[in-house]
């Protein structure tokens, strides 16, 4: 008796594979990936070693098939078995190449094994975007008793490496990455250490009232994982600060009836590890924002807790969503309807991202859990596997949750693992880009790509290989005269504006003098956003000496100083000489009046 066992992979938009077995056969794979850098091209070289052992007799495997989606560059196809050349047949059937071998002369005893060599070359596997190599790898369903084993074998010259992989290579040995017997859906993989990405933002702003009004608009943060290199704002906003959440603010205020358009350049760097300067900012703020982090708002709220009461940490709320929601691609679009997270929960088959972020959040601060949204902007290649769905722009959302062990805010999503399988709660990726963070408000501040006039296209994201540079710049001033009282202790005023084109945080502020007694009531400075001025208050107390003249420096951010040369008068003299000059024109008054009267 003999059997024909064919295995289909079957694939999700990029590869989303299902095996089809029957128990007579045991089949172990190696698959290996052979890279080369071409022209800003990877290429792969794609090596298929597939080993089947009879199981039963009277069952053998005379021929294999392997299918996959016809977006695959597949070319300069070959094969062997243990006899020798195999001549694949390939056809294109339901979007799908598929390729079928034939074996020479199958062994068909109980035990008895045979063996596919099949090679094939692949140009787009492997994704340059920008500074890394990104991957999603199929992994073929197995039974327990099978092996499966991955090999990427990079080129000999490269410099990349490995700085996200989903799951976790089993091991790393020079140029080779081998994981075997994953239990994923896919391996996902990025080689480089940073993603950059150009930013160019269009924010439109309209007064329509009769009176001047003030509005504040949200540019991209900067985060422990985001770092901002700022290119240009125009106009320049009349003041900028970082709110509660730690949004990057703008304030304009606008003219009766006026509109204006204002353009936005920056660098943005995401990090696969955070930078610990911003990290310890995030671990400060926390501590004022306890106070909002747990409550319930608009599309955070639901009315029957007791139904989850079985989920009680982030990670059983995350399974729970991609396990119990399925996204609903009828509904992008950019007019979309935020539901929040009591429609969601009730209603799992309608989701799109801001339900998934929503019922997380929402379920997170339920449990106990500091938890927000960040709306920004995901980059990814396929609508399919990883879907864009927030209003306006097509962009993304994703919850945060804090984890206090780590003391760091953890980006997750569940969207994007329920729509392609990989792994987004133990890691995360170089795609997504935060414009606005939302922990005490769920609708503010808006993310770029939602301050419209018309349905123009106001964001443009493109990875680059550009090397941002940082630009440090600081404008200082003060209110200190050029002469003080020695008798008298003079308040000022330091003026402090980042006209850097980066972020800059702790920045230690000194002062001293030579002869003066000082007092400065900040001696540093937490966080100072590009355009942002901070007035640090201080004091100086002349001692009682003979000098006429003294100095006062400022030392900021260890490396810019602002110096005064001031006189010092003693005005005790002339402060009798004002008062006998009082009492003069006091006494004349007097006179004055009396004779008045006597008249």
């Amino acid at each position: 008796m003999k059997l024909i066992k064919s295995i289909f992979l079957l694939f999700l938009f990029l590869l989303v594979p299902l095996s089809i077995y029957a128990k007579e056969f045991k089949t172990n794979y190696k698959v290996e990936y052979f890279l080369s850098d071409n022209l800003n091209r990877i290429n792969s070289e794609v090596k298929y070693s597939i080993n089947i052992t009879n199981l039963n007799e009277g069952y053998y495997v005379s021929k294999f098939t392997l299918s996959f989606p016809d977006t695959f560059l597949i070319e300069n196809i070959s094969a062997l078995d243990d006899i020798g050349s195999v001549n694949p047949v390939v056809s294109n059937k339901e979007n799908n190449i598929n390729i079928e071998l034939v074996f020479n002369n199958p062994q068909t005893a109980i035990g008895s094994q045979n063996n596919f060599y099949l090679t094939f070359n692949q140009k787009n596997l492997f994704n340059i975007n920008g500074n890394i190599w990104e991957v999603i790898l199929p992994v073929v369903k197995k039974d327990n008793d099978e092996t499966y084993q991955v090999d990427v074998i990079l080129p000999e010259n490269s410099s990349k490496k490995i700085s996200i992989s989903k799951p976790y290579p089993n091991s790393i040995i020079n140029n080779q990455i081998s994981w075997t017997n994953p239990i994923t859906k896919t391996i996902y993989a990025i080689f480089g250490e940073n993603q950059i990405y150009d930013l160019e933002l269009d924010y439109y702003l309209y007064n329509p009232k009769l009176i001047s009004g003030t509005f504040d608009v949200a540019f991209p943060p900067d985060m422990p994982n985001q770092k901002i290199y700022l290119q240009s704002i125009k106009p320049e906003p009349s003041k900028t600060f970082t709110d509660s959440d730690g949004n990057f603010i703008g304030r304009y205020v606008l003219k009766p009836r006026e509109k204006i358009n204002i353009k936005y350049l920056s660098l943005v760097e995401i990090l696969s590890k955070p930078r610990e300067i911003a990290k310890s900012l995030d671990i400060n703020k926390l501590e004022s924002q306890k106070q909002y982090l747990l409550n319930e708002t608009l599309y955070w709220k639901i009315d029957n807790p007791l139904k989850y009461k079985d989920i009680n940490d982030p990670y059983s709320i995350y399974n729970y969503l991609t396990a119990t929601f399925t996204y609903d691609y009828s509904r992008i679009s950019k007019n979309i309807k935020r539901l929040g997270a009591k429609f969601a929960l009730e209603n799992p088959s309608k989701a799109v991202c801001t339900e998934f972020s929503d019922s997380f959040v929402t379920l997170a601060r339920e449990k106990g859990f500091y938890s927000r949204e960040i709306q920004g902007y995901g980059f990814s290649n396929s609508t399919e596997l990883r879907p864009l769905s927030l209003d306006s722009d097509i962009l993304h959302s994703w919850p945060q949750y804090f984890d206090t062990k780590k003391n760091l805010w953890i980006s997750i999503d569940p969207t994007w693992e329920n729509t392609s399988g990989i792994d987004y709660f133990t890691s995360f990726d170089l795609n997504h880009i935060a414009f606005a963070i939302h922990g005490k408000n769920p609708k503010e501040p808006f993310p770029a790509g939602m301050y419209k006039f018309d349905n123009k296209k106001d964001i443009s994201v493109i990875p680059t290989k550009r090397t941002p540079k940082e630009i440090i710049k600081l404008d200082i001033s003060s209110n200190i005269p050029k002469a003080i009282a020695k008798n008298k202790k003079f308040n000022g005023k330091l003026k402090i504006k980042n006209q850097s084109n980066i972020f800059l945080y702790s920045i230690p502020i000194i002062l001293k003098s030579n002869n003066l007694s000082t007092t400065l009531v900040l001696k540093e400075i937490d966080q100072l956003a590009p355009y942002e001025i901070k007035i640090v208050d201080f004091s100086i107390e002349p001692n009682l000496s003979k000098m006429k003249s003294a100095k006062i420096d400022f030392l900021i951010n260890q490396s810019y100083s602002y110096s005064r040369n001031i006189k010092l008068i003693d005005w005790t003299i002339w402060y009798i000489v004002d008062a006998l000059l009082l009492l003069f024109l006091l006494i004349i008054f007097i006179i004055k009046k009396i004779k008045q009267h006597k008249i």
